[in-house]
């Protein structure tokens, strides 16, 4: 009995000192995960942003179109291509 108390002590000291290297090796896996997620991140933030910008430049276009339809310096089909032009041109 002391024995196997005594031997299981020796297997849980022996097991918290090779915690430590077993933590540094996790956590140096991690990091290149890590790395690779800020990147992604960064990248659909840019996307979403562009999208974003995109949706802003149409809804300008829209309002000035409309008003030059309004006042009737404009026809509404070239103010339509005209927005379509502008946009895609500028991806």
């Amino acid at each position: 009995m002391i024995a196997e108390q005594s031997i299981s002590s020796v297997r849980t000291v022996y097991s918290f000192v090779g915690e430590d290297t077993t933590v540094k090796a996790y956590s140096d896996a991690l990091n290149d995960t890590v790395e690779l997620g800020i990147k992604q991140g960064l990248a659909k933030g840019l996307a979403v942003g562009a999208i974003g910008i995109n949706f802003a430049i149409w809804a300008f276009l829209s309002w000035y179109g409309s008003e030059q339809v309004l006042k009737g310096y404009a026809n509404g089909a070239h103010v339509l291509i005209t927005g379509l032009a502008v946009l895609i041109g500028g991806m």
